[in-house]
């Protein structure tokens, strides 16, 4: 299978090999994946309602830990609008609505789409915006209708990237906001765990993105004036202690809900959508 990235067809270098899977580095731009990588629908059957309360496949309990991810969107619209985001916004893997709660509150005018039916029926009873549900491969996206698009924690979970970027570059007005993350592979923490790392769950993380891959991903699409910020990964104490036993143990309940903001582990891009002109 050819890189999803560069469509270079060389065989990939293994990078280790993880939960009954293997991670390849693409020789000719550097993209890290899974190998075998899943078809399309498959991986989209993991997103489910109980995605988000099952620690084994994704969250331990999305729901309870909300504030925690509240907290963390909430600085990352800050940077949205200091980069000069306003008006529209379109979440993308939108979940139970948390950022769309924010952005609310922030004084965009909010949108959603989720691959979850019942994340997404839920997320607009909860926050009264328009949520679609399906998933953005699938989504129609009205041309230049958006001034933002955030994309947080989605990309790493798609089989091709660069065609939903390209889908949301056309769903931006002319020189719009896209606001990405992605875990990151090539920070230290990463580097330094290896096959360890939290964040090396091929069942779902498909894409294990650098800064250069990141970029790359981008600008193949169509984006510019790409730049890098910086992003906390948001982290509560019964997380953590669903990966520490002994911290479990002792952990009291009333403390499960509660977090913070990790320092590290999170790659956060901004890029501009390209001018009429030239799509």
């Amino acid at each position: 299978m050819s890189c999803c990235l560069c469509h270079d067809e060389t065989a990939p270098v293994l990078v280790f090999r993880a939960h009954g899977s293997s991670l390849v580095r693409c020789r000719r731009c550097g993209l890290v994946r899974v190998l075998p990588m899943p078809a399309p629908e498959a991986a989209l059957a993991l997103y489910d309602a109980a995605y988000f309360e099952d620690a084994r496949h994704g969250y331990v309990d999305y729901l309870a830990d909300e504030p925690v991810f509240r907290a963390e969107f909430r600085r990352r619209l800050r940077v949205v609008q200091a980069a000069g985001g306003h008006g529209m916004l379109l979440d993308v893997g939108c979940a139970s609505g948390a950022l769309l709660r924010e952005a609310e509150r922030a004084g965009f005018t909010a949108s959603g789409i989720e691959p979850s039916a019942e994340m997404a029926e839920l997320a607009a009873a909860r926050t009264g915006c328009p949520v679609r549900a399906g998933s953005i491969e699938a989504a129609l996206v009205a041309a230049a209708r958006y001034d933002v698009i955030t994309l947080f924690d989605v990309l790493e979970h798609l089989v091709d990237p660069v065609p939903v970027l390209r889908k949301l570059q056309l769903g931006l007005m002319p020189g719009g906001l896209l606001a990405v993350t992605v875990p990151d592979f090539g920070g230290l923490w990463a580097r330094v765990s290896g096959p360890r790392w939290p964040f090396v769950t091929p069942w779902e993380h498909l894409l294990y993105f650098t800064r250069r891959t990141l970029r790359a991903a981008l600008c193949t699409a169509g984006f510019q004036d790409v730049h890098f910020a910086h992003a906390h990964t948001p982290l509560s104490f019964g997380t953590l202690a669903s990966k520490v036993p002994l911290l479990g143990a002792v952990l009291p309940s009333a403390l499960r809900h509660r977090g913070f903001g990790l320092p590290m582990g999170t790659l956060y891009a901004l890029a501009r959508s390209a001018p009429l002109e030239r799509r």
